[in-house]
């Protein structure tokens, strides 16, 4: 059994890669965020590293706002700029069947006298690389929901996010920290930085959590060490994505990846009809490269 929290010592259950997604959900939905511990593969996280370094290198450590501080940076449209990332991490087997589990919605309407049933599938919403260099000031405690104004205690979620360690997290470095219970919380509560924890990570471990759950990078103390967190984040499919994956991820790679990544990036529909083109799948047009002969309309539902 998980041991309840408790407000003097905050903390995050951490369970194995082998645990099912109905074990990871019961965490979810009682703390609002779990760490599974051994889930990414080094080598994996190894090629997403060097696959985006030059980027990380590139990038500058002077943009700050609202929402990140300065000395950090982030690699957007990571799904588009690792193919190792979007093919490897970001279709990790217990984190889709989480995500499917959580934010897949069936409604059933009328359509005349037919009765009929439409799923809409989750997609991705959000890709990012987060490298935190020393000094770097912590994140204002957030959720990850409010691009879809979800009103809290939340009646359905609609994000759910996943951030593999591509090196040690520590709180001493820079941990996301995370406030257990949050997401059972209304929009008036301010979370607090004392009813937070770290979550400690291992290369390969990841962080699971709740669009609803308040959360923030923690403040990097250290002066040498760099943390690289490597996240994917899902919406429902009836949402719209955070981060537009149609200009985010040029068409020549779209097209280059496996159609079960396709989907996930959103070339699909969100059924009924959401998301169509010339009535037809995205994919399906992707996959008739313009030829309209080969456009099939029909009924999306």
């Amino acid at each position: 059994m998980i041991a309840p929290l408790t407000k003097e010592t905050p903390t995050l259950a951490r369970l194995p890669a082998s645990s099912t997604a109905d074990e990871v959900l019961e965490v979810l939905r009682k703390d609002g965020g779990v760490i599974i511990e051994k889930l990414g593969d080094p080598v994996a996280i190894d090629n997403v590293w060097a696959e985006i370094q030059s980027e990380i290198n590139d990038n500058t450590f002077d943009h700050a706002g609202v929402t990140f501080a300065k000395k950090s940076k982030r690699v957007c449209g990571l799904a588009g700029k690792s193919r190792t990332f979007a093919t490897k991490l970001l279709t990790n087997p217990l984190y889709q069947e989480v995500a499917n589990k959580l934010l897949t919605k069936t409604t059933t309407v009328w359509y005349g006298n037919q009765r009929t049933s439409s799923t809409s599938l989750p997609q991705v919403t959000n890709t990012m690389a987060f490298w935190l260099g020393p000094g770097s000031t912590a994140q204002g405690l957030h959720r990850d929901d409010q691009c879809h104004h979800t009103q809290h205690p939340a009646k359905y979620e609609t994000d759910l996010g996943i951030m593999f360690a591509g090196t040690p997290s520590r709180k001493i470095n820079g941990a996301t920290n995370v406030v257990p219970g949050s997401h059972q919380w209304d929009d008036e509560r301010k979370p607090k930085m004392e009813e937070a924890c770290p979550a400690e990570l291992e290369k390969g471990d990841a962080l699971i959590w709740l669009g609803s759950t308040y959360h923030g990078a923690g403040n990097n103390a250290t002066t040498d060490q760099y943390r690289l967190l490597l996240a994917g984040f899902m919406t429902p499919g009836w949402c719209r994505q955070d981060e537009n994956q149609y200009l985010a991820i040029p068409l020549d790679t779209i097209k280059s990846y496996p159609e079960e990544v396709q989907k996930l990036l959103g070339y699909q529909i969100s059924r009924p009809y959401g998301g169509f083109v010339e009535q037809i799948e995205p994919i399906d047009f992707l996959k008739a490269e313009g030829d309209y002969t080969k456009w099939v309309p029909g009924d999306l539902i």
